[in-house]
């Protein structure tokens, strides 16, 4: 088994791109609530690592992100449903990789 290269992985393009402005910008926002969510695992993760007793400080942190981050993956879709204006077969992909997790 090989250790974990993430940090050397180039960041993935963001799939479903369009020409439409609104789409692509709530794209981005969804993208950035997910990688803010991402940061305050890793820290959390290693606060806890390092032994750090007042680790749960993240927690509330974390719980605010996944809020932020929900909002913005649902006004992402629901511009998708009213605008129809993605690739709907990177969608049901997504969709059905999720299904068998």
């Amino acid at each position: 088994m090989h250790p974990d290269n993430s940090a050397e992985k180039p960041a993935a393009k963001a799939p479903g791109r369009s020409g439409c402005g609104d789409h692509n910008s709530l794209l981005e926002e969804f993208g950035a609530a997910v990688r803010e969510l991402l940061e305050l695992h890793e820290q959390q993760w290693s606060a806890i690592v390092d032994g750090d007793n007042d680790c749960y400080r993240f927690d509330l942190l974390i719980h605010m992100a996944n809020e932020k981050k929900q909002l913005a993956k649902y006004a992402y879709l629901r511009h998708v449903e009213a605008h129809g204006c993605s690739d709907f077969n990177a969608l049901n992909q997504t969709r059905t990789r999720s299904d068998y997790r």
